[in-house]
């Protein structure tokens, strides 16, 4: 049998109630008739496991709802990405069949590279015509915070998608990296 949350807390409210109804009627009875303490304990005991077991199925609800919204929205942006791709000339997209080492763009080791692949982006071109917003949405639906200098990153693939490393280089220079 499954209970909903709310039933779970309510279950924890009813013998939480009773139990400190019992302990007002122990201490309020006359002295020898004190044998609620042993119901007192139980019940309260019985609380705790229902609140304590509430708690953890509602963790568990809300990591996983978590969990299946980052899907979703990882999800929706590798469709934005892969649309795009789709809008390229043939002849991009035979470039494209390649992955580029994104390493080396300044500011993208083997993890970012990861997590860039993952959602679609494993060429320069691809990585160029990604705007700061599209990038920002990879990183937070992978879990990571966002890169420092991430703004830049548009800017060096393009000049690494015309094989300009020189110009690269200026740029940088230019940024003062």
């Amino acid at each position: 049998m499954r209970f909903s949350q709310e039933a779970k807390n309510m279950l924890a409210m009813t013998a939480l109630v009773f139990a400190v109804a019992l302990a007002l009627n122990a201490l309020l009875a006359p002295a020898g008739n004190r044998d609620m303490w042993s119901w007192t304990i139980s019940l309260l005991a019985v609380a705790v496991v229902l609140w304590i077991w509430s708690r953890r199925d509602s963790t568990a609800e809300r990591e996983a709802e978590a969990a299946e919204a980052a899907a979703q929205e990882a999800e929706e942006l590798a469709k934005r990405t892969i649309v795009r791709h789709a809008d390229e000339p043939a002849e991009k997209l035979e470039e494209r069949s390649e992955p580029d080492d994104l390493t080396r763009i300044n500011g993208i080791g083997a993890v970012f590279q990861t997590v860039l692949n993952e959602a679609g982006i494993s060429t320069y071109n691809g990585l160029a015509s990604a705007s700061v917003e599209d990038l920002e949405a990879i990183f937070d639906a992978a879990g990571r915070s966002r890169p420092g200098r991430l703004e830049t990153w548009t800017p060096q693939a393009e000049f690494a998608a015309k094989d300009d490393w020189e110009g690269l280089r200026e740029y940088l220079d230019s940024l003062g990296e």
